[in-house]
């Protein structure tokens, strides 16, 4: 049996990344209010998560919950005995501080919420860049990749990367950076293959992480395509290798080298998430689940449409369907 602990993948830029990470987009409501907040259990949740054997943590500014994973991290590292280089965290830049100036005072923010001295990966969130007031901000992301690679300059991160790029953006983010992204974090799950995307990533070292990985498979969401949790397929493939079917799923990535991010403050199901590596799918099983794909996105941000650099396709919403407000 491998030991989760111990599964990395290697970046680009000489860095190791664990290869699941845990994460934390559940502190907030599509309307930007904070819950979870009043009783930490988001804290407890990074911390069982650490103790059950997660080493990554993957957090933002726009989850609202930064302190909340800064205090996980430190009550674990109190309480086993550990260091802040066992855990490798992870946080983004939002819309609102594109310009170049505006980096690394947005980075320094995260760093206070999560009272850590650097961050091991620091991402582009979106594309977009936005002024503080909401409106359309024109700087290109390539000025905001600068102040990305001034944060490594100042050993603020050891690592930077993109979120929510296209194929497109990502390839000139390539051809006109001093330090290449490292990582591209995108939605990935078996209704969003991004078989093109993922290609490219991989012929470059660029490690991609799965947010949504489950996409719309265990129901939440009504009008998503097939599969379901219940499809003959999922059910055989769990009773084959004796897993749940979230299981499957997340194996389903780390064996296209994917790196998944599931979300939970369910102790059980924390470890569930992690216990995926005493088995592996074939490649004929790994293309049947493949299968399954119709470029479906969990999350509609028809807000954003209007944005020159919107990396997605634009989708008109499906009846009874409500916009997703980041």
């Amino acid at each position: 049996m491998v030991d989760a602990t111990t599964v990395t993948y290697k970046l680009n830029d000489g860095h190791e990344i664990p290869v699941v990470a845990l994460g934390t987009s559940l502190g907030h409501l599509p309307d930007g209010t904070r819950v979870l907040s009043t009783n930490h259990s988001l804290a407890r949740a990074v911390q069982w998560a650490l103790e059950a054997g997660y080493k990554h943590i993957d957090t933002a500014p726009l989850y609202l919950v930064e302190d909340d994973v800064g205090l996980g991290v430190r009550n674990f590292v109190k309480n086993n005995a550990a260091h802040r280089k066992d855990v490798y965290v992870t946080t983004k830049l939002w819309n609102d501080a594109h310009e170049r100036a505006e980096v690394i005072p947005a980075l320094r923010k995260s760093l206070e919420d999560l009272q850590m001295d650097y961050v091991d990966l620091y991402l582009v969130h979106y594309p977009m860049a936005y002024k503080k007031n909401g409106s359309i901000s024109s700087t290109d992301y390539l000025e905001t990749w600068k102040g990305m690679e001034d944060a490594v300059f100042l050993n603020l991160t050891k690592s930077i990367g993109v979120s929510n790029f296209n194929l497109t953006q990502i390839q000139r983010l390539w051809s006109n950076s001093i330090i290449k992204p490292a990582v591209l974090q995108t939605e990935v799950n078996p209704t969003i293959t991004e078989t093109e995307l993922i290609k490219w990533c991989k012929e470059h070292r660029v490690v991609v992480m799965a947010y949504s990985p489950f996409g719309g498979i265990l129901g939440r969401k009504t009008n998503a395509p097939p599969p379901r949790a219940d499809d003959p397929l999922l059910i055989g493939l769990a009773e084959k290798y004796n897993k749940t079917v979230p299981q499957i799923l997340l194996r389903y990535l780390v064996d296209r080298n994917v790196l998944p991010i599931p979300r939970s403050t369910n102790k059980e199901r924390i470890e569930q998430n992690i216990d995926i590596f005493d088995f592996q799918l074939t490649s004929e099983e790994i293309a049947e689940l493949s299968a399954f794909n119709r470029n479906y996105r969990l999350r509609n941000f028809v807000n954003w449409y209007d944005h020159p650099q919107f990396p997605f396709e634009r989708k008109s919403l499906s009846p009874g369907e409500t916009p997703y407000k980041a």
